[in-house]
């Protein structure tokens, strides 16, 4: 029997819903924290009349909350904004050497000036509100939403970091809270014996120790401070040392997994295909190399990734000593499928910004 056809209401009140859904975006928590942050910077900027365009701009290619960002950005609203565009201009006057202005001073021939110091001002003002708004927003969405049904039990991994810096302890809790690929891999059972090649401060390897998927662990990255925060939070349940993926040396067939998370594209191609071959002498048959790595194809949000990671390189946040080698996921499949593994994709980093995917490669009895 024939259905029914959609009458022209039905159809234009479908066509609405469906866009309403894509203008709040995913709405994880982190999600919404990046969608606020964003409209308090635009909100902040003085370019009146754009503010929708430019939120609409900012969040629709990343499927962040359109919505949510433009009631942000109503920070410049006119109880509000004569409050930001003083702090701005004074900012911005400070920045450019100028004597601060007062009320009595600003006349039709100050109008100039007074644009000048708040178009320098507004993106500092905006940055720190936006940082700020970020963090409570995320942290109210989270507490709001509770903890879930089969949501992971982070806290003994995140009481192993007490003792560290407040850095180090804000960057654990976010990345196990936010980064997707927390759940693929505890997803993915039990792991066995695991290297946890740059491995940074340690967290994703301990989170997988205490949630029961590893029974040995070991781990290596060249940053010693990162290292020794690492050390301090295993304490006798991990060993960790300062290497690299192409001077660590293991034992071969000495494990059941290794985890490369976001490591390969800080070597060249060539390192590249030398570091996968040494995982392969590491691990036993049948054993899983783990890649986590941006998929370097063309589009917005695998170009944004890429960004960020060169601006914390940039930035002194992570180490490189060479320029990065970002690839097709393709290509580096291709590449460890030619060593004898079996790959797919284990997930990708839906509900974020950015554009990279989980590998799971099983290593077979293939070519040596």
């Amino acid at each position: 029997m024939n259905e029914p056809r959609a009458t022209p209401f039905r159809r234009i009140s479908g066509w609405f819903t469906r866009l309403w859904r894509r203008l709040r975006g995913g709405g994880s928590p982190f999600e919404l924290g990046v969608s606020v942050a964003v409209g308090l910077f635009i909100g902040s900027l003085p370019l009146y009349g754009l503010h929708f365009p430019l939120c609409l701009l900012a969040c629709w290619p990343f499927g962040l909350d359109v919505v949510a960002a433009y009631l942000a950005a109503q920070i410049s609203n006119p109880w509000f904004a004569p409050f930001l565009v003083a702090l701005e201009a004074r900012i911005g006057g400070f920045i450019l050497g100028r004597a601060p202005l007062g009320l009595q001073d600003v006349g039709a021939a100050q109008l100039g000036d007074l644009f000048e110091r708040t178009l320098v001002g507004a993106p500092i003002v905006g940055f720190a509100l936006a940082a700020i708004g970020f963090v409570l927003t995320f942290v109210v969405a989270r507490r709001t939403r509770g903890q879930r049904p089969g949501a992971l039990v982070l806290e003994p991994t995140l009481a192993r970091y007490r003792q560290q810096s407040p850095g180090d302890r804000w960057y654990v809790d976010l990345k196990l809270r936010t980064d997707p690929v927390v759940p693929q891999l505890a997803a993915l059972g039990s792991l066995g014996s695991v290297i946890d090649a740059g491995c940074g401060r340690g967290q994703l390897g301990l989170l997988l120790y205490d949630l029961g998927q590893a029974n040995r662990l070991v781990g290596f990255d060249p940053d010693a401070r990162k290292v020794g925060v690492a050390t301090l939070a295993a304490g006798s349940d991990a060993a960790y040392e300062v290497s690299d993926l192409l001077r660590f040396s293991a034992a071969p067939a000495s494990a059941d997994s290794v985890l490369l998370i976001d490591v390969l594209h800080y070597l060249t191609p060539a390192e590249q295909q030398s570091a996968l071959a040494c995982t392969k002498i590491w691990l036993k048959i049948g054993g899983r190399l783990l890649v986590r790595e941006v998929d370097a194809r063309p589009g917005v949000r695998s170009a944004f990734t890429r960004l960020a990671e060169r601006i914390g390189t940039a930035a002194g946040y992570n180490r490189a000593t060479r320029p990065l080698g970002f690839r097709p996921l393709k290509e580096l499949m291709s590449e460890m499928e030619a060593l004898g593994f079996r790959c797919e994709l284990g997930g990708d980093s839906a509900g974020t910004p950015f554009d990279n995917a989980l590998i799971v490669a099983t290593l077979g009895r293939g070519p040596d």
